[in-house]
């Protein structure tokens, strides 16, 4: 919308009814879409229709044009913007809670929830899922708000909320912690219930923020929410890589300024630019969930080059020996491939080191050994050696602290271990070793 001057009046009575295509002296509504104004409804009269593209010119109620003149502020909008006036409903006693209202305010009737409760002074309390925000109201400027269907007007009680909501009742979501504009961290959460025009009631999974204030449940707009983010995070990170630190039951957005020993790193808050050093277990790669798909956040690019006499693991192809890994000694590279002497295979006369060229996408680096000094969980990933070689795994059940048994997806078999022929399963992605996320422990 145009940027205008303010004239304050009380909208004008509501027309009782509207045709199919509004004519010219119409009394409407106008929702806009633009940034800023998404909820709020404003009070205007129509003086001309456009058919292509359907459309009508309008005059505000409240607002006059910027050249001075002091004339109602014309302007173009679309018609699936346009509505009736609805007509007058005043509240009959306090809304119920998460009851859909429109409260006055700044011009124009303001979509929000009604957050219930009867109050000695009358007034309403309204919660602003766009902004976050609760406002307090006489009753005089709150209305139910109604819906224009099919030209008639609907109360959302009686509206289904649709099928195809995003997040169902009970699905773990994560919601964004917002300074100003921009979001500083994600806290994670349960969907308790949607409600009308894509909010959410949240239920934190945790009961206070890093500053020691309450997480109660909250409504919540699908802007600020997000699914739980990929269940992987780097076992190395990396000086300026782009990352969410756990701290204070939230993950908060920064970047990594040190790398220490024993992999622990210097990370610092990017709203704040404090700095704390934080556990591997405690930080994951950034990802953005941009148009219902999740992003990784750019990082820095590693390039690995497997030097001759390195320590390498190679997988295969060939059937049966799916997630499994065969440990050797990088001889030489040519065309793409990787001469490798292997550690326990054998070649044809069971003696001699087996000797193999491979593409090189299918040899790693060995992984880091990542100490496990409390013993492996019930679905635990990991590696357990077995038949010459690391096989990809999850813990299906703890005998005892050092006895586990193993279910290997890929032959759908099921093998006891001890805890010194497992270790965490990491994959190699990128350039960087990969581990199963550890932030649900956290």
């Amino acid at each position: 919308m145009r940027s205008p001057r303010l004239r304050r009046q009380q909208p004008a009575a509501a027309a009782p009814s509207a045709p199919e295509v509004f004519r010219d002296g119409d009394l409407v509504e106008v929702l806009p879409e633009e940034p800023g104004y998404r909820g709020a409804h404003f009070a205007a009269a129509v003086t001309r229709f456009h058919p292509k593209p359907r459309g009508y010119t309008v005059v505000y109620d409240a607002f006059v044009d910027s050249d001075g003149s002091s004339l109602p502020l014309p302007e173009v909008a679309p018609a699936c913007q346009v509505r009736p006036r609805p007509p007058e409903t005043p509240l009959r006693g306090p809304p119920a809670e998460h009851a859909a209202v429109d409260a006055f305010r700044g011009d124009a009737w303001w979509l929000g929830v009604a957050l219930g409760g009867d109050r000695a002074d009358g007034r309403v309390a309204v919660y602003f899922p766009e902004t976050r925000k609760v406002m307090e109201f006489d009753a005089a400027n709150v209305r139910p708000h109604l819906e224009w269907v099919a030209g008639e007007w609907l109360s959302p009680e009686n509206m289904e909320i649709s099928k195809t909501m995003t997040y169902t009742k009970g699905t773990q979501v994560e919601v964004a912690k917002l300074e100003g504009n921009s979001v500083v961290a994600w806290f994670s959460a349960a969907v308790e219930k949607a409600i009308w025009k894509n909010n959410f009631v949240v239920d934190y999974n945790c009961t206070k923020s890093e500053d020691g204030s309450a997480l109660p449940k909250e409504i919540v707009d699908l802007k600020h929410i997000r699914p739980c983010p990929p269940h992987a995070s780097a076992v190395s990170f990396c000086i300026n890589d782009e990352v969410e630190g756990f701290q204070g039951n939230g993950w908060w957005l920064g970047v990594i300024t040190e790398v220490h020993p024993g992999f622990r790193y210097t990370f610092k808050l990017a709203h704040l630019g404090n700095e704390v050093q934080l556990d591997q277990k405690a930080l994951r790669l950034r990802y953005d969930w941009t148009h219902g798909q999740w992003q990784q956040v750019s990082q820095n690019v590693l390039t690995t080059k497997i030097a001759e006499g390195s320590k390498v693991e190679v997988s295969s192809n060939d059937e049966g020996f799916h997630g499994s890994w065969f440990q050797g000694t990088a001889l030489k590279s040519f065309d793409n491939k990787i001469l490798v002497e292997y550690d326990t295979l054998k070649a044809d006369d069971e003696t001699t080191p087996l000797k193999e060229a491979i593409e090189v996408q299918q040899v790693r680096p060995c992984p880091p050994d990542i100490p496990v000094t409390s013993g492996f969980n019930f679905l635990d990933e990991v590696d357990a050696h077995w038949n010459d070689g690391w096989w990809a795994g999850v813990i299906s059940k703890v005998i005892s602290d050092q006895r586990y048994m193993v279910y290997f997806k890929s032959s759908q078999e099921e093998m006891e271990f001890g805890h010194e022929q497992l270790r965490p399963h990491c994959d190699w992605v990128g350039g960087r070793w990969m581990q199963a996320s550890l932030g649900l422990e956290a």
